[in-house]
């Protein structure tokens, strides 16, 4: 009789721990859903029991600058919040119960499976229809209440009608049917975007961008000194929002126009207010990327507005600047030759560095309003600044405090030493007119 192999404890935390690996891929813990693959057996039953089902895709990742901008763990947390509040709908009985999962682990792609029994005669493919338009009205509310910017043209749910056929393999049905619900969302989408793209259109045709400037004020002596041009599209447009007017233009190609439009209106209106300080221009990679800055139009279009040349201040971020180094080299060459002068803005935004701050050498340097926000309590926050402003003077460049919107924020900064200031606790946006010297 052979003796029975040898209990190893080693060979079970081996295996304890090869199942946890695997079972990573299969649920996602930091949501609280399971993977697609792992529910395809109840995605069966229910189609058995009733014959159809309904397919929902919510898609957030056309709210990519979340990411991009706050950083995956900020987006990680928008994910998990909107599956919170999806749930709260289905136990609510405001849609139907039905299973939830996700595509795959870290997905931002979430999918629900619903029942779709006929009721009072009522298509199916209707009902679902239906269901949609309102989920997709609340996605779009939940993330304008949550992001700063959301883009009004894009639609983030999609739909399909998956229907029990015994002689087809689920698995082909459910993912032909994702198929089917995500070029929905893109259809939809780009619908939207042709029709916007028309409204932008209209809007450089009748060149009715409104320009408001912002004041950046000496914090010590309390007057303004420089102002910063900002652009919204026309009362009532659906524009008025500036992320909303240049995330579109990017879309659908009309950046280059809708930027030489807004800079020559700001001038326009500066040179109409005989403004006489330091005004700051925006220049995204789009505008360095637009012939006119190496060929004098925009110096031409100062001229023209009597406007020093010396007191444009060319905007940059330096995560644009680090993206695209090259050009952004040949254009600011060209603008300081021309006499204009430069600032790094989103200074401890997460991206910036001492080298590519000792390339440009900013007479300006604008740190975040994300590192402004509740200064006097951080400490870390205070040492960082004091840094700062010790590499400020090394470059002999000014530092700005963007975001100030409290008075204790005011007076920390104050204290610890910055001298220029912006945000709404010192001037929201206005037109020049309003603007006090």
């Amino acid at each position: 009789m052979s003796s029975l192999p040898k209990f190893d404890p080693d060979d079970t935390a081996n295996l304890r721990a090869e199942w946890l690996q695997f079972k990573s891929y299969l649920y996602d813990r930091e949501i609280g859903l399971p993977t697609l693959p792992t529910i395809i057996s109840d995605i069966r039953r229910q189609l058995e029991d009733t014959g159809c089902i309904g397919l929902l895709t919510f898609m957030l990742n056309a709210e990519r600058q979340v990411e991009e901008i706050w950083g995956w763990k900020a987006y990680d947390r928008l994910i998990v919040d909107f599956v919170k509040q999806l749930k709260a709908l289905s136990d609510g009985g405001l849609v139907p119960k039905g299973i939830l999962c996700v595509p795959a682990v870290r997905s931002d792609e979430v999918l629900s499976f619903v029942p779709l029994p006929s009721q009072n005669g009522k298509d199916p493919a209707d009902a679902l229809r239906e269901l949609t338009k309102e989920l997709d009205d609340f996605v779009g509310a939940f993330l304008t209440e949550r992001l700063t910017s959301t883009d009004r043209y894009t639609s983030h749910v999609g739909q399909s009608l998956i229907l029990f056929d015994p002689k087809v393999r689920v698995e082909r049905v459910v993912y032909r049917g994702l198929r089917e619900a995500r070029g929905e969302i893109f259809r939809r989408t780009a619908t939207a975007e042709q029709a916007g793209k028309e409204e932008l259109r209209g809007i450089l045709a009748r060149r009715s961008i409104v320009s408001l400037f912002q004041p950046i004020v000496d914090m010590v002596e309390g007057k303004v000194v420089a102002i910063e041009a900002l652009s919204r599209g026309p009362k009532g447009s659906g524009f008025e929002d500036a992320e909303a007017l240049f995330s579109l233009a990017e879309k659908v190609d009309l950046a280059i126009p809708l930027e030489r439009l807004c800079r020559q209106r700001s001038l326009e209106e500066a040179g109409k207010a005989e403004w006489k300080e330091q005004i700051f221009i925006n220049m995204s990679p789009t505008a360095a990327s637009d012939h006119e800055f190496l060929e004098g139009a925009f110096l031409r279009d100062v001229e023209k507005q009597h406007l020093d040349p010396n007191l444009i201040v060319i905007e940059v971020t330096e995560r644009t600047y680090a993206q695209q180094q090259d050009l952004f080299q040949k254009v600011l060459k060209e603008l300081r030759r021309e006499g204009f002068r430069v600032a790094v803005d989103d200074l401890g935004s997460g991206y910036s560095n001492l080298s590519s701050l000792a390339e440009i050498k900013p007479e300006f340097l604008k740190f975040d309003h994300l590192f402004t926000k509740d200064i006097q309590r951080h400490r870390i926050k205070q040492d960082l600044l004091g840094a700062i402003l010790n590499f400020a003077i090394e470059l002999d460049t000014q530092v700005i405090a963007e975001g100030i919107e409290t008075a204790e924020e005011f007076e920390a900064l104050r204290r610890l030493g910055v001298q220029l200031g912006q945000g709404y606790f010192l001037s929201r946006p206005t037109l020049i007119e309003h603007v006090i010297h």
